[in-house]
């Protein structure tokens, strides 16, 4: 399933997805979004979405300035606004990072 973001970066809003940029705008973040990596902050490159049982295998993480979240992989509908200022679970696996989500693909929520 492709889950597209809606990413804080700087003062813009930054829409991405394991794919990169759904309508290809270039962004000085790239493909990364900011995590807590052993309580230090990284740009680390988005890689999807992964479900919580799955976890075990994967480095527990922290998402920050995720605002929005979409399964259209377009990014142009569907978009549910999280809360501002929230932090969500996720799962560092080589290079990527991933959104964790209950069987109902919906964010965990820290």
């Amino acid at each position: 399933m492709l889950v597209t973001i809606a990413y804080r970066h700087n003062y813009g809003r930054v829409l991405l997805n394991k794919n990169g940029s759904p309508n290809k705008s270039k962004s000085i973040s790239g493909q990364s979004i900011a995590c807590i990596v052993d309580g230090e902050e990284h740009m680390i490159t988005f890689g999807g979405i992964v479900k919580a049982q799955k976890i075990n295998r994967f480095k527990e993480i922290i998402l920050m300035r995720i605002e929005a979240y979409s399964f259209d992989e377009t990014g142009l509908f569907g978009f549910v606004e999280l809360p501002k200022g929230i932090r969500l679970r996720g799962a560092l696996f080589g290079d990527k990072a991933y959104m964790v989500v209950d069987e109902q693909c919906k964010p965990c929520i820290l």
